[in-house]
């Protein structure tokens, strides 16, 4: 599996071995597998567009994923993930809607969140 990860702002130092680890760690635990994953930090307006052009909604997210077939991308916003704790977390969060897990009620975000807290806790 490749982990690609690119920061195209440079507003945030990037600890890119924890972030491989991170994902490495999350596919074992959920017992899947992805052939490639681009991790990209970019700027609001960017991820603004991207949930434009492919969600049609109107305004800046922290994070969006595509699962490409061989490559799936992860996009998060460089200014809401302040620090390497909000990073971790959106990865995550990016990760396991690759996997199929999503947010469509108030249960399904409490699963999400719970599960996001859980892998960084044993970080």
């Amino acid at each position: 599996m490749r982990i690609n990860i690119y920061n195209t702002t440079d507003r945030q130092r990037i600890d890119r071995p924890s972030i491989r680890r991170l994902v490495k760690k999350v596919l074992k635990d959920e017992r899947k597998d992805l052939p490639a994953v681009n991790i990209i930090i970019a700027d609001g307006r960017y991820l603004r567009r991207l949930n434009e052009i492919f969600l049609n909604r109107k305004r800046t997210t922290n994070v969006i994923s595509f699962n490409l077939g061989e490559v799936s991308e992860i996009y998060l916003c460089d200014k809401m993930a302040r620090d390497s704790y909000e990073l971790n977390y959106y990865i995550v969060h990016g990760l396991l809607h690759l996997l199929g897990y999503d947010h469509r009620n108030k249960r399904e975000g409490a699963d999400m969140h719970r599960k996001c807290a859980e892998y960084l806790s044993n970080e």
